[in-house]
């Protein structure tokens, strides 16, 4: 009787150990290596804090000090301003009340001028300190509310309370500037300053169209130094500067107009159509010589006008001739340009001395506005003593610091947001140690400026809304971000498949042979005897 026994083949335990040793390799040894070797390097980021961030809540807290004779002048001044100040979310004061000393009180109804009686209360209080602001009764004044260049407001008695509110609402703080840099959208004066750096270039070039001509008395080097320079030293808080001059020769611009006749010394005029001042700007472009860095360039230039085409007079968009001591216009966030009109007398000796103090004057104004100091409204009732040099208020650096902090942390904000969102959808975009260390600084510091700000320290919390913007930016532009973005999923795919797939067939296929293998089953093979 033939009996038949199933013997294992020696052949086919060997084919199946060598299966299984393959695909043990390639599952515990291949899959992970190549895992570890395509894996996406990504830093841990704090998204909970970034997403928590609330740009509209951000307010400035700022210290008012009523001084008056009495304690209902100062109650009635106090409850005015705490009530008219409550409707801003961006601003809140905080209000103390004092009464003024005996000998303080004689020494500011004695003195005569205004100035005076600032010595006497810097004497006494503090008015150096950023971000405070001191409402001081003086009876002898000619005008119910009197505001100079210190942190110090003078009010006649409670009947200007209403004035002195007007005065800090449109003159020191300016809540609607505020809300402005602190929201998304740019309001007018956000529009025409330029944002926030951490430093400028102030480039004033002297445009002399025909050098031939007539010679040009103007020394512009000494001008910025004296002018520019004097001005900017007050600013240094918020930022660096970099000052420099240039001469541009034979860069004329072409008026492409008629002369217009006029009563005057001349007895004519050239306009200068509001539309065409562009043209001049795009050849200042041209040829000036700007610094070589990421910082923005102010430019301030002065255009010699030619004297076949002087006098030269700008007319406004509605072609309305600006009646102006000095012709001039400005870019926003490119800077500003002054025609310097010879006299008839200068072209027939042919030698043109510019009126500096006049010229670099409205280059002083210019700047103010480029770098975001507003022009003030009259308040009837109200005087605001005139600067009588370039330095501007104490009180409006304080007022740029609050712009600026305002600005850079929302910026800041708004810029981690972008990222976050953009990083959390894009799986394949690099996080490396240097992003997540921009990220994480940058919001650490927008943590602090924001308690700085709650708690009136307004020069830090400047200083460090400046390290959040610049963080946030740096991580914002890092280059290596966009590392990944040329090598897409689909491409991957496209070379992974034709690589792989040869390659993982037959361990697919082989997989249930070596179960059914492992488990018993007789195979399809046997040994017979």
């Amino acid at each position: 009787m033939a009996k038949k026994d199933s013997v294992p083949d020696p052949e086919e335990a060997n084919r199946m150990w060598a299966s299984t040793s393959f695909v043990g390799v390639l599952l515990i040894i291949g899959v992970p290596l190549w895992w570890k070797t395509t894996e996406v390097y990504r830093v841990a980021l704090p998204y909970d804090k970034i997403n928590a961030f609330d740009t509209e809540s951000h307010f400035i807290t700022s210290e008012v000090t009523v001084l008056a004779n009495d304690d209902q002048t100062a109650n009635n001044i106090a409850d005015l301003l705490k009530k008219e100040f409550e409707q801003f979310d961006v601003i809140k004061l905080k209000i103390k009340k004092q009464i003024l000393t005996e000998n303080l009180r004689n020494a500011l109804d004695k003195v005569t001028e205004e100035q005076e009686a600032l010595e006497e209360v810097d004497a006494v209080f503090n008015t150096k300190l950023h971000n405070s602001f001191y409402l001081v009764q003086r009876k002898p004044l000619f005008k119910d509310v009197w505001i100079g260049t210190e942190r110090v407001a003078f009010f006649r008695d409670s009947k200007a309370a209403s004035i002195v509110v007007e005065a800090l609402k449109n003159w020191i703080y300016e809540p609607s500037v505020l809300h402005g840099a602190r929201s998304e959208k740019a309001d007018a004066a956000r529009q025409v300053r330029f944002p926030s750096e951490d430093g400028f270039h102030v480039v004033l070039s002297v445009v002399h169209p025909k050098p031939q001509n007539m010679k040009v008395d103007f020394t512009a080097g000494e001008a910025v130094e004296d002018y520019i320079g004097s001005f900017v030293d007050e600013l240094t808080d918020l930022h660096n500067f970099t000052l420099k001059s240039q001469w541009l020769h034979l860069l004329e611009f072409k008026l492409q107009t008629a002369e217009v006749l006029e009563a005057s010394s001349w007895g004519r005029h050239f306009p200068a159509r509001h539309d065409l001042l562009p043209q001049l700007l795009t050849r200042l472009e041209e040829r000036a010589a700007t610094p070589v860095s990421d910082k923005p360039v102010v430019n301030l230039a002065l255009y010699v006008v030619p004297c076949d085409v002087a006098p030269l007079a700008i007319y406004d968009s509605r072609d309305i001739r600006v009646m102006s001591p000095v012709q001039a216009f400005m870019s926003p966030k490119w800077g500003g340009v002054v025609f310097g009109n010879p006299t008839k007398t200068e072209c027939e000796q042919k030698h043109y001395t510019p009126d500096v103090k006049l010229i670099m004057g409205t280059f002083i104004s210019q700047l103010r506005k480029l770098l975001g100091i507003t022009e003030k409204v009259k308040i009837p009732g109200g005087h605001l003593e005139p600067l009588w040099s370039v330095v501007p208020r104490r009180w409006e650096v304080d007022t740029l610091l609050r712009i600026r902090t305002l600005e850079q942390v929302s910026s800041a904000e708004r810029s981690l947001k972008s990222l976050a969102k953009l990083l959390g959808e894009i799986s394949n975009i690099v996080i490396n140690d240097e992003v997540g260390a921009s990220i994480n600084h940058a919001v650490d510091s927008i943590h602090k400026s924001r308690s700085l700000m709650i708690s009136g320290d307004l020069l830090n919390a400047y200083r460090q809304s400046q390290q959040a913007f610049l963080a946030a930016e740096t991580a914002f532009m890092e280059p290596s971000l966009l590392a990944l973005l040329y090598f897409p999923d689909d491409q991957k795919y496209a070379i992974y498949i034709p690589l792989f797939l040869p390659i993982m067939f037959p361990v697919i296929l082989s997989l249930k042979n070596l179960i059914d293998w492992f488990r018993g089953k007789p195979s399809r093979k046997l040994k017979t005897d």
